[in-house]
Order: C-alpha cells, then structure tokens, then sequence
C-alpha cells in the first residue's frame, strides 16, 4: 500500500485528537480523587508536623485564625488545603507570643512580640517549641526588628512549601499514571490498534481530521468548550453544569468543590467521552463475545500490551500537551495544503 506524506500527517491528527480525548477524561478522574482524597491538605498537614512539632501543630490548626479558614461540608469542616506565607507568619507569631504571657506596659506590641520570640529558648515550656526554636534562631540571627523577622519568616515559609509542592507533584503523576494505566485497559486504548485503522479506514480518518481541525480552529477557540473548559469545572456550580449550561456557558464560579459536586462534574467527563467516541465511531473497547474473547478482532496479545503501554504513556502526559501538539500538526496540514498563489495572501 503507498503510503504518501499526507497520510502519514492525517493518521498522525488522528492519533494525536483522541490521545486529547481521553487525556481530558483521565484529568476528570485526576481531579476527582484529589477532591476525595484532600491529599495536598495531607501533604500540608504532615509538613507543619514536621515543621513544628506535633504538640505546636494541633495549636497552630485548632487557631482561630486558621479554623476561619476551613469550609464546612454537611457538618463536618473540610481540611485547609493551602495557607498563605503571611497567615502562617500571623498564626505562628501570636502562639510563640501567647507562650511567654501579656505584652508588658510601655511596649508597642511588634517590640515585645520580637523581644519574646528571641527569648523564647528560656520560657519553661520551651520543649514544646523546640521545632520552632530550630527554625527561627537562623532567622532571628539576621533580623534587627520584627518586621524583618516576620518578612524572613514568610520568606522562609515559602521556600518550604515549595518543597512541599513537590511532594504533592510527585505524588499527583504517581496518580496520572495510575489513571491513565486504568483508562487505558478499561476501555481498551491500543495504540497499535487505532494506528492502524486509521492507515486502513479513510472514513475514520476524516472524521478525526475534520472533528481535530474544527476544535483547533481560530487558534482553538473552540477549546474552552472541549479541554479547557472541561478543566476547569472544578472551580464552578455542579448544580449549573448541564449540556445547556455548557453550550451557553452560563456556569458560575463557586470557591471549591465538594466530594458530592466531584461526582456530578465527573457525570459530565463520562458524558463527553462518550459522545466523542459514539460521534466518531472509535475503535476502542471489548468485544466480550466471539472466538476472540475480550479482544478487538485481531488484535494479538503482545502486540496490544505494547499498544497499551504506549496508550498509558501517552495519556500520562495531559491534555494540554496534546491540544499544542494537535495545534501545529493542522497548521502544518493547512500551509501544506493551501493553493501556492495563496500563500502570505491571508486568504
């Protein structure tokens, strides 16, 4: 069979638009068990252990300060997520300063905060503070004034929580793969397999092109209603997001989502993977019946295990990546294919 370059480009949007798909269900299912989860509130929750000490930890989250910060859910507080270098300084500061009782007469109350803080090591209960006392003597060493103390505290803080938003990283592509790996061998995602149809099926590879080239069109203005915007959910009104509401885009913004709301905006990423898959008619899934087993017809078992690790592979790396990927291939396909007396004419 030939084989010309503008085949090979075509199956490559093909291939390119549905690793975008389902890219964009593995980042639903993402979002959902690390709203299930509140793994980055785990996370934040043992670093501050570590940071202060449990005993300072348990006084630090049961602040008031803090407490205002959590958000109630059928009765029970959801845990803090995410604090702000200068709430921490703010919280911190006040409980070091409690420890060493009233602000004496004559004081404002920055000095005598600064002057506690830097005799904190000598207050009876100073074991409790052993952990901070660690943290801050550094700190306090190139400090002259409180205000200098809080702002090197709060740089520090940061610098910290950075390391933490690695943790959370690493921890959050452990899950990507994880899903993605899921994805792949439930709704049997073979790499091999869909290259090959869409070498051999012309109907299938046009209405790939055609649906690939229509969601990258302007640009991708079509985007926010397809990846983007699917994405983005999490941040708006479950009880808004319908098909009506996504065609008008009337959704509102809503500060964070509920386990209960997960799994509504969950309903909505099983809705649009369906419909691609319907609409476009893609080869993937089992045939549970017949000779073959739970096979595609044809498929051979190595060769599919390898189609499927590739499948994981590539979804592992989000829907983002394959939107810019998918970007340039049709820019590239539209320059090769306009007219040369076209060219730089804008037309």
């Amino acid at each position: 069979m030939h084989i010309n370059i503008s085949t090979l480009l075509d199956v490559a949007i093909g291939l390119v638009f549905i690793f975008f798909v389902f890219s964009i269900f593995v980042s639903g299912i993402v979002e959902l068990i690390n709203s299930l989860i509140e793994q980055r509130a785990r996370l934040l929750r043992i670093a501050l252990d570590k940071l202060l000490g449990q005993a300072l930890a348990n006084d630090f989250f049961d602040h008031q300060l803090t407490k205002i910060k959590q958000q109630r859910f059928a009765g029970f507080l959801k845990p803090i997520n995410y604090l702000s270098a200068e709430s921490f300084s703010t919280v911190l500061i006040d409980l070091l300063t409690r420890s060493a009782g009233p602000v004496p007469p004559g004081l404002k109350p920055t000095e005598a905060t600064f002057d506690k803080i830097k005799q904190l090591s000598s207050q009876p209960d100073a074991e409790k503070f052993k952990a901070v006392i660690d943290l801050i003597e550094p700190i306090l060493a190139k400090s002259d004034n409180f205000q200098t103390f809080k702002s090197e505290l709060e740089k520090w803080y940061d610098g910290y929580m950075e390391q933490v938003s690695g943790w959370f990283k690493r921890y959050a592509q452990g899950v990507v793969w994880g899903v993605s790996i899921a994805v792949t061998l439930v709704l049997n995602v073979d790499t091999i397999h869909l290259t090959n149809q869409l070498f051999n099926d012309n109907g299938l590879r046009d209405r790939l092109v055609e649906a690939a080239v229509k969601t990258t069109a302007n640009g991708g203005a079509s985007f926010n209603k397809d990846a983007a915007f699917l994405s983005q959910l999490a941040q708006y009104d479950s009880n808004l997001v319908t098909k009506d509401a996504l065609d008008s885009e009337k959704i509102q913004i809503k500060p964070s989502l509920t386990g209960a709301d997960s799994l509504v905006v969950q309903a909505v990423y099983v809705d649009f993977v369906k419909s691609r898959v319907a609409d476009l008619k893609l080869p993937v899934g089992w045939v549970l019946t017949g000779k073959q087993g739970p096979w595609l017809p044809g498929q051979d078992h190595l060769v599919a295990l390898l189609g499927w690790v590739l499948s994981a592979a590539a979804l592992s790396f989000g829907a983002p990546f394959w939107f810019d990927l998918l970007l340039k291939l049709v820019n590239i396909r539209n320059t090769a294919r306009r007219p040369p007396g076209n060219a730089g004419s804008g037309k």
